[in-house]
């Protein structure tokens, strides 16, 4: 069956059977063009070297340019530029606004180590008091 471009009816249900017929007849009318002849092999290369290679605009094509120069060729290329992504590093001044609102790390405030009487006296109280007021200085910014 020769290839018939008219097939398959636009908008009509698929059938293998018609679309299998169409791509061999496609593809014996391409095996039966004849091939031209062979021209004479090109020298070989002797280096690939890059030249350069650009950044494109975002959303711009990328491209690729090859120069020959003898036996030596070069490539360039550009590539376009990608959607910017988030802020890396923190600066120093956000940093520090961002800790100014934070705790002291109140790990230099040393455990009371007393046993309290029944009842407590003023000495020990005393004692508490400043170990509160401690870790309350201890904390704060």
């Amino acid at each position: 069956m020769p290839f018939d471009p008219t097939k398959p009816v636009e908008g009509a249900p698929l059938d293998a059977a018609i679309i299998r017929a169409q791509l061999t007849a496609l593809k014996a009318d391409i095996d039966g063009i004849p091939a031209g002849p062979a021209g004479p092999p090109g020298p070989p290369f002797a280096s690939i070297q890059i030249g350069s290679v650009t950044t494109g605009t975002p959303g711009s094509p990328a491209g690729a340019q090859v120069n020959v120069f003898g036996s030596n060729v070069e490539l360039s290329f550009t590539i376009p530029a990608g959607d910017t992504g988030p802020s890396g590093e923190v600066s120093n001044a956000t940093l520090t606004g961002e800790i100014a609102g934070t705790a002291r790390n109140p790990n230099t405030v040393a455990l009371l180590g007393i046993t309290i009487s029944d009842p407590p006296t003023q000495n020990e109280l005393e004692q508490v008091v400043a170990k509160v007021n401690e870790l309350i200085t201890s904390l704060a910014r």
